[in-house]
């Protein structure tokens, strides 16, 4: 794996979400198909809730902020958490039989009612498996079923998958990649598309680890992303917001982009922001082996430019989040402990070991900022 430029992969990062009047909770899935739930203040485990469909895949919360849809890895589960009783209200799976369905990208509509997704089925036959093709997949997640499955526009097909966003009305269903394009919600046509390579000389994807701004406005996402300027090719990462509702991409270059063979900063995660808008982070990986360097980078939001770097003791492979309250950072995934940092000095403060091994991203739900 080239470290240097992966920046969508293994990085999976934190959704929080504000819950007025409730004490922070960290929510993350665990082998043998079970959702941890850890008290964020004291690390101490505060219950599990067995799921019905295997290991969790994903975890996307519900605007309300009641609910919590768990994506499971075997037969493409789906499973319905409510939050207040810690129980799984209703679990599905989406392959039947011979015929299994792999998703490349999901996303819930606002209401946790519908989630969209872009998979293809397989089927296993006497001497062979067919592989189908990409398509668009919309789950009715009350009914427990597909409701339905549309083909993509021609030219979109082998380039469909990857990160997906809705719009706040739930009418534009953005896909984020080498491109962004985004396709209306009820015929699927495309409607829209950025060319970021031809607009921005873009070398990379888009970084949209986690979920969307969490402490503003449900229709910005903000993310990190390299380009390539067109007269030397010297990468530049920057900081992107992108306007779900305008579909405006704004890019703002930080600085180099570099990597073992050459200078610069090597941005390998999501940029996560605190809840006052004033800072974010994000992870540099530089090397591999004996001379990888991992590294903190803070970085003014206000002033959109990096402001420092730390170095810390990180994994081979691992998972970034910022705490609810944006004071703490968290290192974890690839085994069973959170590794605590102070946001203000990027020191290690404790570490929380967890029941299993960890298979999704964190879920902070926690207390509004004032």
């Amino acid at each position: 794996m080239n470290m240097r430029r992966t920046l969508i992969g293994w990085m999976t990062v934190v959704a929080t979400v504000c819950l007025a009047q409730a004490p922070a909770k960290i929510y993350v899935g665990a082998w043998p198909g079970r959702l941890l739930i850890i008290d964020e203040a004291t690390g101490a485990l505060d219950g599990e809730i067995p799921l019905k469909t295997d290991v969790v895949r994903g975890l996307y919360l519900t605007h309300d902020r009641k609910r919590m849809i768990a994506t499971t890895v075997k037969d493409a589960g789906i499973e319905v958490i409510d939050l207040q009783t810690k129980t799984v209200t209703s679990s599905f799976t989406l392959s039947n039989g011979n015929k299994k369905v792999r998703l490349r990208g999901t996303v819930i509509d606002p209401d946790g009612k519908t989630m969209y997704a872009v998979g293809k089925e397989v089927e296993k036959q006497i001497d062979r498996w067919v592989i189908g093709t990409n398509k668009f997949y919309v789950i009715d997640i009350a009914q427990q079923k597909i409701a339905r499955v549309v083909e993509p526009p021609k030219d979109e097909v082998d380039t469909l998958g990857g990160m997906l966003r809705l719009s706040p009305d739930g009418k534009s269903l953005y896909m984020f990649g080498q491109n962004i394009r985004v396709f209306d919600t009820q015929d699927f046509k495309l409607i829209d598309k950025q060319e970021l390579q031809a607009t921005y000389s873009m070398a990379e994807t888009v970084s949209l680890d986690g979920d969307l701004d969490p402490w503003g406005d449900h229709s910005i996402v903000t993310a990190s992303f390299v380009s390539t300027d067109p007269i030397v090719h010297r990468a530049v990462f920057g900081i992107a917001r992108i306007d779900l509702n305008k579909r405006t991409f704004d890019f703002h270059p930080v600085g180099p982009e570099g990597g073992p063979s050459a200078p610069g900063w090597s941005v390998s995660s999501g940029l996560q922001v605190t809840p006052d808008r004033k800072r974010g982070y994000a992870i540099s990986v530089e090397g591999e082996h004996g001379d990888r360097v991992t590294q903190f980078m803070e970085f003014d939001m206000e002033k959109q430019k990096l402001i420092r770097r730390v170095g810390f003791a990180g994994r081979t492979r691992f998972s970034f989040a910022i705490s609810s309250t944006g004071k703490q950072l968290y290192i974890y995934g690839a085994g069973n402990t959170i590794e605590v940092y102070d946001a203000a000095t990027l020191k290690l403060t404790k570490t929380i070991e967890v029941n299993g091994d960890m298979t999704s991203s964190l879920a902070v739900v926690g207390p509004r900022a004032e």
